[in-house]
């Protein structure tokens, strides 16, 4: 009891660390901000940090994981139906989760991953991808998307369609309704993967 308590409280303390440095990247820039600062900002010391992350860079790689954490708790209720239209559900739910927890915050987030040996958001460990790839499994095991890619391959192409028009959103200083683009551009590719063979 104790020790899932402990285990609890480290949970916590992590997240909050995150979010407090979500908030400075917002405010400086990720460059700017100094492990000191987000400590004072946290109310912790640099031990606790370094108790918890080894560098800036692994703790934005945690930050990425925060969405795996929303997703698991998504998969709890979500009752799956058509792979097609799961995977479509599964995108954009990341998608938006990225816009409505992270909107100002993405570039900075992804300018950091640009900066570490270790990317978290690549990973294809991730719990959103091995939902992806489940699902591309059952798609084409069922005949319901035409391709010659491998699962891991269509997996892979299908997050990268997705990040793309977020990294594009953010080149373009979010100057667009981002999830009306990723839905548009989505259902351009999924009605190609999905189209009759011609014979």
């Amino acid at each position: 009891m104790a020790i899932r308590k402990r285990d609890e409280q480290a949970a916590q303390t992590k997240n909050t660390i995150i979010r407090v440095a979500l908030n400075l990247i917002q405010k400086k820039g990720y460059h700017n901000m100094s492990i000191r600062q987000l400590c004072q900002e946290a109310g912790i010391s640099t031990g606790a940090f370094y108790h918890h992350f080894s560098s800036k860079e692994e703790m934005i790689n945690n930050g990425f994981a925060l969405y795996d954490e929303a997703l698991d708790q998504l998969l709890q209720h979500y009752e799956f139906h058509d792979p097609v239209e799961d995977i479509k559900f599964i995108l954009l739910h990341q998608t938006r989760y990225v816009m409505e927890e992270s909107a100002n915050l993405t570039k900075e987030l992804y300018i950091a991953q640009l900066s570490t040996d270790v990317k978290y958001s690549v990973n294809s460990g991730r719990k959103y991808y091995q939902t992806i790839e489940t699902l591309a499994e059952s798609a084409l095991h069922k005949g319901l998307i035409h391709t010659d890619m491998t699962v891991h391959e269509l997996a892979s192409f299908l997050i990268r369609i997705n990040r793309g028009v977020i990294l594009d959103w953010c080149l373009n200083d979010y100057s667009y309704d981002l999830m009306k683009q990723a839905e548009k551009d989505l259902l351009f590719i999924l009605e190609k993967l999905t189209a009759p063979l011609s014979v």
